[in-house]
This record gives structure tokens, sequence and C-alpha cells, in this order.
């Protein structure tokens, strides 16, 4: 993520007691990675080290990601990986979506 940008919190999913925090303030077209943002994201919303976080390459093709995601019509591209225990959606729009399991 660069510079001060904050996820909204979407509060928990009623169903699975899941929490939710979406991320929309990504430039897919500047110098903001979709794949580091994967991590950087997972990190604040579990309150953990992007540092002490699995490489995302262990569980997607990093390059891929970052080249499907910025490809083609923005508002059509949605990529969703479990990354860290997390399910994570990536949208070509600049946003990213955390769902995290219930404790």
């Amino acid at each position: 993520m660069t510079g001060e940008k904050r996820g909204s919190d979407d509060g928990a999913d009623a169903s699975s007691g899941a929490e939710v925090v979406t991320f929309d303030h990504y430039d897919w077209d500047g110098a903001d990675s979709p794949s580091v943002a994967v991590a950087e994201a997972v990190a604040a919303v579990t309150n953990r080290s992007v540092t002490t976080l699995p490489p995302v390459q262990e569980v997607v093709d990093a390059d891929a990601l970052d080249m499907l995601v910025r490809s083609g019509d923005p508002r059509a591209v949605r990529v969703t990986i479990e990354y860290a225990g997390a399910d994570v959606t990536v949208t070509g729009d600049g946003r990213i979506r955390v769902r995290t399991a219930p404790e």
C-alpha cells in the first residue's frame, strides 16, 4: 500500500462470523503491485507483520497475478485466492477484499 491507505471494515459476515475488510485505494497502473498489496492487506487485517507471512509466490504466481489484475477491463477482472488463512479478492478497479475466518 502506498501512502496512507485504510481499509473499510465491512464488519462481520453474519452467516459465518468472518471479518471482512475492503481496501479500495490502489492504483494498479501506478506503483502499486497487486501481489505485494495482497500481503500488506492481509498483514493489516490480521495484525501481523508482512515479514511473518508466507511469500505470496507460495500460493499463486505473483507475476501472473500482477499481469492479470492490470490487464483488460478493470471492472471485469476479479481474482480470489486463499492466503495466510484469509480469502483475498483482488479486482482490476483497485480493490482488495480480505475475509478472515472466525477465531
